[in-house]
Order: structure tokens, then sequence, then C-alpha cells
């Protein structure tokens, strides 16, 4: 009987967590809105397929890391095999009006309300997650970043490449 009471408490547990994720995922991608987050699905969808095709060897999360770590590589002959977004996707990033979102809003003042939806969905969610609300503080303070500081950044906060929002904020940095 007490092994009963400890499983129904283990997937209690597990239930609760699994539906403060899906809230965070619902609130940002209503804020964010619908267009542009099956865009953005769709850059995720693409980035994710190169990985495979760049690190055949490697799980998802560690292809994400190996990225990172590749992208600010001195030794890099190819950056083609970087470029991961197929012609649809490409298409649906600008006319979705999500590369203005993560590249053309004023990112220096969320105080003066300069920030897109993006970075107010984010900002929305960020005390649910160190990495989230630290890269705002970084993005607020900063601005755009240079490829090695978002890496280094990114990397020292130990990302979870199984994170939903984790991984956008890799794909939204690269997706230029």
């Amino acid at each position: 009987m007490q092994k009963f009471h400890l499983v129904l408490v283990l997937i209690l547990i597990f239930s609760c967590s699994q539906k403060q994720t899906d809230s965070r995922i619902t609130e940002f991608e209503k804020m964010f809105g619908e267009r542009q987050t099956n865009a953005f699905d769709s850059l995720v969808s693409d980035f994710e397929k190169n990985l495979t095709k760049i690190y055949p060897n490697l799980t998802t999360e560690k292809g994400y890391r190996q990225y990172l770590i590749d992208i600010k590589s001195d030794t890099i002959t190819d950056w083609k095999k970087f470029d991961f977004q197929s012609k649809r996707t490409h298409a649906e990033y600008y006319k979705s009006g999500l590369r203005n979102e993560i590249y053309d809003k004023d990112t220096t003042s969320l105080k003066e309300n300069n920030f897109g939806n993006y970075m107010t969905a984010l900002y929305e969610i960020k005390d649910s997650d160190s990495l989230i609300k630290k890269y705002l503080s970084v993005r607020e303070s900063a601005g755009i970043l240079q490829n090695t500081m978002i890496v280094d950044g990114l990397l020292s906060l130990n990302p979870d490449f199984n994170n939903y929002f984790h991984k956008r904020i890799v794909v939204a940095e690269f997706s230029f």
C-alpha cells in the first residue's frame, strides 16, 4: 500500500510540473502570436534537422551544445553547413514578422516598452528560468551581441536543450 501512495505522489508531482511547463509555453505563445509561433516552430525544426546532418552521431541536446562550441571556433572553413533554414521557413520567417521581432526591435529598454513580442513574451515568464532571466538582462543592457559572447554566456548557464525556451533562444540568436 505504501508503494501505491509513493507512485501516486510521483505521478501527481510529474503531472503538476508538466502543467506548469505547459502554462509557461501557452503564455509565451499567446503573447507571441500564432503565426510567429508557427514560424518559430519551423525554425527550430529546420535547425534540429540540420544538427542531425552536421552531427549524425550526437543526440539533439549534444548537437546544440556542439553547435555552440563550433560556431565560435576559428577553425571552421565551411560556414554553409550551418545554414539551416528551408526556403519555406525562410520566407515565413520574414513574412510572419518573426525576424523583425528578434532583430529589428530596439532591445535597449523594457522600461520604455521598446521590445517586440518575442522579448516581451520571454520577459513575462523570465522568473521561471534562470537562463531566460540572465539572457533578458544581458539583451536589455547590451542589445544584440557577438556570437562568441552569446555562446560563452549560454554555455556558462548550463542550458537544457530539451527545454522549449532554451532551444528557441539559441535558434533566435543564430537565425540571422
